[in-house]
């Protein structure tokens, strides 16, 4: 089983986004996309997890927390590669760690 599972996003039109935590309430997502708008505010992915797999694809680098009702359906076909996940992990721990400070 994965650790992290992509929905589609109601607040963000429908993109898919990363699950990073829920808790019945609100979940704690990153939004991806195949267009950035500005440079450095994305992680560039190695593999794009969809199934369309010629696009390139970016996870923004910003830890939303949306009211659960805005998570739309379950993308199954989608799945990180471990290169991925160690980036996107790295960012959250960089993230969280200066929240703290």
């Amino acid at each position: 089983m994965p650790k992290y599972k992509f929905y589609k996003n109601r607040r963000t039109k429908m993109h898919p986004s990363v699950q990073i935590s829920e808790n019945g309430k609100t979940w704690k997502n990153m939004e991806m996309t195949s267009h950035p708008t500005k440079k450095g505010r994305y992680i560039t992915l190695k593999e794009n997890p969809g199934p369309d797999k010629n696009k390139q694809s970016y996870i923004r680098k910003y830890l939303r927390n949306d009211p659960i009702r805005t998570r739309g359906e379950l993308l199954e076909k989608y799945h990180l590669s471990e290169e991925d996940l160690i980036e996107i992990e790295d960012f959250l721990f960089k993230h969280l760690k200066n929240k703290k400070s």
